[in-house]
């Protein structure tokens, strides 16, 4: 785990409303996640644009911006010192820097003043520049930042000019704090550079200076309070004032006692909201009682839902576990398991007294000699068999209720604590009024966005109807593109959640929908959704979307009714292969859940219709993906199933394919068995490396047993061969992978969870074709070994704590655990064979048969 990757920040929770509908130029470094102080590193604005667009403002035409921002931002080291030299043509300088628009016009006589202040600035900059060599540290030259500094400000007295009086001003203080001294550096600043009437960004920057120089004065809370300034009025420095602003730690009421207006209070209190990671409208409705216009808002609004989303929504769509596949593969739905015997004795016993107390009462009031008593008998037998029957019939009709209960068909939510729910229910609330209000006042520049908020709080709580209700409320009015997106998905998304049962009508409902939101993500160009992204810009928000649908509603939707196959084609949509690349005779081309999931008869519907695709639009759309798939995987994995339930002439079939041989060909070493799958040691582990063999000639193998098996069913030895064969198919076995396609150390004594795991954990078939053998035998050293290999199996039923699962109880459960692994019922009847050979060759190698004799 030391080594694994981080997670995503951008991808580490179930999303479906996109953060980019509301205040994405301006703060989208202020998006929500939890794994990132902000959003990203980038500034809303470049500073070196907007320096260099004064510049040519100022220059006049023909400068152009660009070249200003080439020569002052762009160049290297060796590149400026061309540049400091330029003006004296030595030496003679690159033709690139000649034909600059920038330095053409400082090379006119008219703007000597403006060369002579840039000339200064590239020396300024040497002296600023400290790069702290560990091994070779260099102080910082203090001296000649002050002496550098002194310059600038007596420059800036002499200057007349005022965009070039500024600058020299700016220099001057920059110089100063380089130098430490702050006191000197905040004093100019006061002094000059607040008094010079400019709307230049170089204000601002300087503004920043002051912030710092505060800081380091001991003044923290001006500070806070001036970064927050820079933070709401320039845009380039936004992201560096808002750290600066936290790095301070200054108290927040007391920073707000220094706002003097509406707006600032609120840029403050959008401050201290983008910093926390909880849900709590109480910022939000701070900013919005304060500056309900204020872009601030929408970003603040859509922060909360993402916070939902990985609070609440992500835990209730944790239905894409390899638990919940196991829970939900295989079945349509739950029915009453059939009555015990038991209990249909008591059944019956309870009709009995029931029909007897009836004909007692019944003859009892015919002939009038009959006595109280006797009426009283009757009556009580007629009474209490009344309630046995009743308590039969209520006992079962609630066991079939609860049992339907666990399984709603249609529903892709998981079920939630009640603790868990109430908590976010009463957030949900809080935030559902909010948007009502925001809506309603219209203050706001785009009030639908409360609505489409609304809408996907209804989705959360499962209330499909009241969540297209709201959408409906949109119609008509003004949406920007992004809203009108998230709107699209939103509608897909409680279209989805209505339906109960998936049916062919409402798949065609859902059609265009679904091509509307891929057509998106082929626009957007679609990136690799399961690497971590060095930037956010460069995840497709669309491909998050139609990968989440796929994965967390619509599959497991299908699930839920039990259609593995089109959960599987709609996990295929997804892309999501989970990251995992298969080393063993196969590729990632297919989700993982295939691996793990399909069955023989499913994958054979799935090649059905790569073969010939679907007539119906819907599954024509659904089953596209299956043509980049190769028929040689395709192939691969229909036999692995194959052998996976003991089809081994099918399995054959299915390896022969001429595809598959070319893999296997391909795959020499990864595709072969570990040892010989028809031999077993003593001990699983370590096993004996010999020349392995590849799934077709394994089902080759046992294809051939089986066929010897059923012309002469008693043979023992054929028995034993199966069985070790199926044995050693087990993650315990030299042949594992010829039915799975990865292997942990974790699998020892695991809960089983795909369907293959009565062979892969549990070896159970392995155990019966060992006793049969057995049985079969008349050979004393053939049964011991038989029986210590049943011994073996025996073993694997029993499941090992989990330390995650049990932390409180691990050390008590292990030793339950371990005791179970000696005390195995085999080992007595192993007894009976002490003089054999076999019997004294296991005593000397297996340890548990060991501490089983020990201990008896």
């Amino acid at each position: 785990m030391a080594c694994s990757d981080e997670p995503d920040p951008y991808d580490y929770y179930t999303s479906f409303f996109h953060p980019d509908i509301q205040g994405k130029k301006d703060f989208g470094a202020f998006y929500f996640t939890d794994y990132s102080f902000t959003y990203t590193d980038e500034e809303p604005a470049s500073e070196a644009a907007i320096n260099a667009a004064e510049w040519a403002k100022y220059l006049g035409p023909p400068v152009k911006a660009a070249d200003v921002e080439n020569i002052m931002y762009d160049l290297d080291s060796a590149g400026k010192e061309k540049v400091y030299h330029f003006f004296e043509q030595d030496p003679p300088v690159a033709g690139s820097l000649a034909a600059s628009s920038f330095l053409g016009a400082l090379n006119n006589p008219a703007h000597k003043a403006a060369r002579m202040y840039y000339q200064f600035s590239l020396q300024a900059e040497k002296l600023g520049q400290h790069n702290y060599n560990p091994w070779e540290p260099a102080p910082v030259d203090t001296t000649g930042l002050k002496t550098a500094a002194a310059q600038a400000l007596q420059a800036a007295k002499d200057e007349n000019d005022s965009f070039l009086k500024l600058r020299y001003f700016y220099q001057a203080q920059k110089l100063n704090h380089y130098a430490e001294n702050y006191a000197e550096a905040k004093s100019i600043y006061d002094q000059y550079i607040t008094k010079t009437p400019s709307q230049s960004h170089v204000k601002g920057w300087a503004l920043a200076f002051k912030a710092g120089e505060l800081r380091r004065l001991g003044d923290t809370t001006e500070a806070a309070y001036l970064f927050s300034k820079v933070f709401a009025n320039y845009p380039e420095r936004r992201v560096q004032a808002y750290r600066n602003y936290h790095y301070i730690g200054a108290p927040f009421e007391n920073v707000l006692k220094l706002a003097n207006t509406p707006q600032e209070k609120a840029n403050l209190y959008a401050i201290k909201a983008f910093a926390d990671p909880e849900i709590g409208t109480a910022d939000l409705e701070k900013v919005y009682d304060l500056a309900p216009g204020s872009p601030l808002v929408g970003v603040l609004l859509v922060r909360e839902i993402n916070k939902l989303e990985q609070y609440y929504l992500t835990p209730a769509l944790s239905n894409n576990t390899d638990q919940f596949y196991s829970n939900r593969s295989f079945v349509t739905t739950k029915s009453p398991q059939p009555m015990s015997m038991t209990k249909r004795w008591l059944l019956w016993v309870a009709a009995v007294i029931l029909f007897s107390g009836a004909i007692i009462l019944i003859t009892a009031f015919k002939k009038q000699e009959a006595g109280l008593g006797f009426k009283v008998i009757g009556g009580a037998l007629l009474l209490f068999g009344a309630v046995g029957v009743s308590w039969f019939y209520v006992n079962k009709h609630k066991q079939t209720i609860e049992e339907i209960q666990q399984l709603p068909q249609g529903s892709f939510f998981v079920a939630m604590p009640d603790s868990v729910k109430s908590k976010y229910e009463a957030q949900i609330e809080t935030l559902r009024n909010f948007c009502t209000k925001l809506t309603s006042d219209a203050k706001y520049p785009e009030p639908q966005v409360g609505t489409l908020v609304n809408a996907y709080l209804y989705f959360m709580q499962n209330k499909p109807d009241d969540g297209l209700s709201a959408l409906g409320k949109m119609e008509g009015k003004p949406l920007s593109s992004k809203i009108a997106d998230e709107k699209q998905i939103l509608n897909l998304l409680l279209s989805a959640q209505r339906i109960k049962q998936i049916k062919e009508v409402d798949e065609t409902a859902l059609l265009p929908a679904l091509k509307w939101l891929n057509n998106k993500v082929i626009a957007g160009g679609k990136p690799q959704t399961d690497v971590y992204p060095s930037r956010p810009e460069s995840t497709n928000q669309f491909a998050l979307t139609q990968r989440n649908f796929y994965s967390y509603v619509l599959a497991p939707a299908y699930l839920r009714q039990g259609d593995t196959t089109k959960a599987a084609l709609a996990l295929l949509k997804s892309d999501n292969s989970n990251g995992t690349a298969y080393r063993y005779n196969s590729s990632s081309q297919m989700p993982a859940f295939w691996y793990h999931y399909l069955h023989a008869a499913e994958l054979k519907q799935i090649i059905s219709w790569k073969v010939k695709r679907p007539n119906e639009p819907y599954m024509t759309f659904l089953s596209a993906g299956l043509a980049k798939i190769d028929d040689g995987n395709l192939y691969e994995l229909l036999g692995t199933a194959q052998l996976r339930e003991h089809h081994y002439q099918d399995a054959l079939a299915s390896f022969n394919n001429e595809k598959v041989k070319q893999n296997f060909a391909k795959l020499k070493e990864t595709a072969v068995t570990s040892g010989n799958p028809f031999e077993v040691e003593i001990n699983d582990y370590p096993q004996t490396a010999t020349s392995g063999i590849n799934k077709l000639e394994f089902a080759k193998k046992m294809a051939a047993l089986e066929v010897k098996l059923k012309s002469d069913p008693k043979n023992a030895d054929t028995y034993y061969q199966m069985a070790t064969g199926i044995y050693n198919t087990s993650t315990y076995g030299n042949s594992w992978n010829m039915i799975s396609y990865q292997w942990s150390s974790y699998d020892f004594g695991r809960t089983p969870l795909y369907y293959y795991d009565t062979d892969y954990i549990k070896t159970l078939l392995a155990k019966q074709y060992y006793l049969k053998a057995r049985d079969l035998s008349t050979s004393r050293e053939f049964k011991a070994k038989c029986t210590f290999m049943a011994a073996k199996c025996e073993q694997k039923q029993y499941e090992a704590p989990s330390f995650v699962e049990s932390y409180d109880t691990f050390d008590k459960h292990e030793k339950a655990y371990l005791k179970q692994l000696t005390h195995n019922k085999y080992f007595i009847d192993l007894q009976q064979y002490k003089t054999t050979s076999f019997y004294k060759e296991a005593v000397d190698e297996c340890s548990y048969l060991r501490d089983f004799i020990k201990s008896n």
